[in-house]
Parts: structure tokens; C-alpha cells; sequence
């Protein structure tokens, strides 16, 4: 884990105040390789409709429509911080956002998943 870098995502929130229990972002910049998300994303808050009970649900944006939800939301033990997977547990996502949720950064541990976070959130923490 330790050589392990995630690619990093940085979304901008778009469509501010426009609806009230999702929010809409717009890709920024990605750091260290190639995109594995799409250029608008949205989280939007559970409804309580899964047994798993995520704290919130990421979509991604193909074409004109939105898709299914790719992946729950869970908390973490820092604020602001959830974690999710992608490719049916192939690939670690944290998402980080910022205090007042204009922002926020996507970290996609590619080709790695794991449900101890110690070392993941550690490495977020310290270096982002």
C-alpha cells in the first residue's frame, strides 16, 4: 500500500442551491493518471431505500443521463470523508469533501480495495 497512489479527482459543485437533497459537480483537474469517473458527478442523500444504509449515493453522468448509482457512501471516522468502491469492490473511492460541500476530492485507489482504512485515510490526511 504504501507505493499505492490514488488518482485524484477534484470536483467543483455546479447548479448551487438548485435542488435540495443532490448536488451536482463538475470536474476540475485529475492528478496522477487518467480519469475513472466521468466530468459531472452527483451525490445524492440516501432514502433510506438499501439495506446497506450509505450515507449517500454517487452517480456519474453518460451522455445526457445520469446512471444508476455506482456505489453507496459510507462514514468514515473523520468529517467530511466517506468511502465507497467501484467495479463491484475492484476499486477504493474516498471521497473528501469540503467544509461547505462547493468542493470536494475524489481519491480512486485503482486495482485496490481494502475495508481496513487505517493506512488509506492516514495517507489522505497527511498528504492532500
Amino acid at each position: 500500500m504504501a507505493t499505492h497512489k490514488p488518482i485524484i479527482h477534484v470536483f467543483s459543485e455546479i447548479n448551487v442551491g438548485k435542488y435540495k437533497s443532490v448536488k451536482h459537480y463538475e470536474l476540475i483537474e485529475v492528478r496522477n493518471g487518467s480519469s475513472l469517473l466521468t466530468e459531472q458527478i452527483n451525490i445524492s442523500k440516501d432514502r433510506n431505500y438499501a439495506q446497506s444504509m450509505p450515507e449517500y449515493w454517487l452517480k456519474v453522468k453518460i451522455g445526457t443521463k445520469w446512471s444508476r448509482c455506482i456505489t453507496g457512501l459510507f462514514k468514515t471516522c473523520y468529517n467530511y470523508v466517506f468511502k465507497g468502491d467501484l467495479q463491484r469492490k475492484k476499486h477504493l473511492i474516498i471521497i473528501k469533501f469540503s467544509n461547505n460541500a462547493k468542493t470536494l476530492i475524489a481519491y480512486v485507489f485503482e486495482n485496490y480495495y481494502t475495508n481496513d482504512l487505517s493506512e488509506v485515510l492516514t495517507f489522505i490526511k497527511d498528504r492532500y
